[in-house]
């Protein structure tokens, strides 16, 4: 038995045919690829202040800071407001990752760059200030508000690059930062850094720490023998063989012995070595962009006890600063 063949009416095939015109006629709706940024908005100025500096960021459909570069003293205390709370309190230094490497008397760093960070020092006439650039997103449905609260007159620098229109972020919608800064570390017990309980799914994004030996003979740095453990959502995982492994700084000793420095894009030593005052000064960072540790409710981070101080007593205690930025799903 052959094919079957229909004949279509002429006046269906012209209504086909009409319909296919006005289809391919329509203008089409440009679709916004996930990455694909919106519109670009900034905050830039520069003056002298006599203390305090307040900038807001702000959009009535939200957006997404992408970009800093501020001129301000590290020693400033440091708060970031997202839509009304507070996300960051602490040392505009330690966030911003040039706290150790400014310090009186550090070891003769001036600045770093990497991928998301980078410090020059300028000293300007107060001495007193620093260059920062980083690239760290802070979401917002409104507004971000910064204050920088610092002990003297400075001169402040600063260009804010934000994208406009909130869109969903997953893991990453909103930014946290925790800090502290010249808090004592005991190699005798674990020292605790951050601890959510209850927080709803999130992702850890980035440390940077600050170690300062205490004494000023002898193996004074033994404590770098301590280990990091996070623990998400009850799972404990090791960090690092050491505290400074967890920047790659041990397998670099070679050439980093010699320069006092050592960055990458993720990872990195800015500060190094012995001070003048024969104190260790060592400050280091690690971003986890590319190797994202995420957790579902519960996070735990913290410098594990090194019993091994017993053979260097010397080493046993150390003062200690960090920033911690990590984001959660939803506002808390």
């Amino acid at each position: 038995m052959g094919l079957m063949h229909h004949s279509t009416p002429e006046g269906v095939t012209n209504v086909k045919l009409l319909a296919a015109i006005v289809l391919f006629s329509l203008p089409c709706a440009r679709v916004q690829a996930p990455d694909d940024a919106g519109p670009i908005g900034t905050l830039a100025g520069n003056r002298w202040v006599d203390a305090t500096l307040d900038l807001k960021i702000a959009s009535s459909s939200g957006g997404t800071v992408r970009s800093w570069f501020i001129l301000a003293p590290p020693r400033a205390v440091c708060t970031i407001s997202v839509d009304g709370t507070p996300r960051y309190r602490g040392r505009f230094g330690n966030l911003f990752m040039s706290r150790a490497s400014v310090m009186s008397s550090a070891t003769g760093n001036d600045g770093f760059t990497s991928r998301y960070f980078s410090v020059t020092n300028t000293g300007l006439e107060n001495g007193a200030t620093a260059g920062h650039n980083a690239y760290f997103d802070i979401p917002f449905s409104d507004s971000v508000n910064v204050r920088i609260a610092g002990d003297t007159a400075w001169a402040a620098f600063y260009n804010i690059f934000y994208e406009i229109g909130r869109r969903p972020r997953g893991r990453y919608n909103e930014f946290y930062a925790r800090t502290g800064d010249s808090l004592l570390a005991d190699s005798n017990v674990d020292d605790t850094l951050l601890v959510l309980k209850s927080a709803g799914r999130g992702a850890y994004w980035s440390m940077y720490f600050w170690m300062l030996s205490d004494s000023v003979t002898g193996n004074n740095r033994a404590y770098e023998e301590r280990d990091f453990y996070c623990v998400p959502d009850g799972r404990p995982v090791h960090l690092s063989t050491g505290t400074e492994d967890y920047c790659g700084y041990y397998y670099n000793w070679e050439s980093a012995a010699r320069l006092g420095s050592r960055t990458s894009d993720f990872h990195g030593s800015p500060t190094f070595g012995r001070r003048k005052d024969n104190r260790y000064l060592d400050a280091f960072y690690r971003i986890h962009e590319l190797d994202r540790i995420p957790f579902g409710n519960d996070f735990i981070l913290y410098w594990e006890s090194w019993r091994g101080w017993q053979g260097y007593p010397q080493s046993r205690f150390c003062h200690i600063g960090y920033a911690i930025i990590y984001y959660l799903e939803h506002t808390q």
